[in-house]
């Protein structure tokens, strides 16, 4: 039936309530329509705020923990310099007990010799503007010890304006005077000097005569290349010596 056919059956009047009650029902329909969908957008935005909040939970959460691993990290690393360092000061504090006990064994507990002095770890600084520092260490190699004094000269060769010189320790213009030992068991001696510019050293000399008490108990001689006490100066660096001892 066509819509010409229902109006004329229907009439006009009753046709117009007809097409406003189906225009009512359809506004109807669209309105429930409308809140339905608009339902379902507030449940798919509340659903999304909630998701939202969780992963900003879960967020919040990972980033304090990763801050703390962060931190605990840093403090491993700081703990590990720590200890690294304080590994390397007491190997080093190991070797140079080492150095010396080996020092004091000798002292103490020497291999058997006839002498009854020597000259021992002998050490050359160079202080700037040919002004220096030797350092070595008088010690009684006997197994019998007893107080041994003497003067120590000290001699160094070499070549001043192509001529050969030696500066020894009792001139004036150069120490003034010889080195006066006096101990049981050994005794550290520093002595600091100065040479000429021009002067190019050799050799270093030292000489002495041993007494007990006033007995004479024999001389003492050792040569030391210069070059070779500076090659042993610059591969050992700056040490302390022992301090002298009855």
């Amino acid at each position: 039936m066509t819509t010409d056919q229902l109006k004329t059956l229907l009439g006009n009047h009753k046709f117009a309530l007809l097409v406003a009650f189906l225009m009512l029902i359809m506004l109807g329909f669209g309105f429930q329509l409308a809140r339905y969908i608009d339902k379902g957008d507030g449940l798919i935005v509340k659903a999304q705020k909630e998701t939202i909040a969780i992963l900003s939970t879960d967020n919040n959460k990972l980033t304090t923990r990763v801050n703390q691993l962060d931190v605990e990290m840093e403090l491993t690393q700081l703990e590990n310099e720590s200890l690294t360092k304080t590994l390397v000061e007491i190997k080093q504090q190991l070797e140079e007990q080492q150095q010396l006990l080996t020092f004091y064994e000798r002292v103490v507990a020497p291999e058997k010799s006839d002498s009854i002095f020597v000259a021992d770890d002998i050490e050359l600084f160079s202080l700037g503007d040919n002004n220096y520092q030797l350092r070595m260490v008088l010690l009684q190699p006997t197994q019998q010890k007893s107080v041994i004094n003497g003067s120590l000269k000290l001699s160094i060769k070499g070549e001043l304006a192509g001529d050969a010189v030696a500066y020894k320790s009792n001139d004036d213009n150069f120490i003034g005077d010889d080195i006066t030992f006096r101990f049981r068991y050994f005794q550290a001696v520093s002595i600091d000097f100065s040479l000429p510019k021009t002067f190019e050293p050799e050799s270093l000399l030292l000489s002495t005569t041993v007494y007990r008490y006033k007995t004479n108990k024999g001389k003492y001689e050792r040569t030391l290349l210069w070059s070779d006490i500076e090659t042993e100066v610059n591969m050992n660096g700056l040490s302390l010596s022992p301090v002298s001892t009855l």
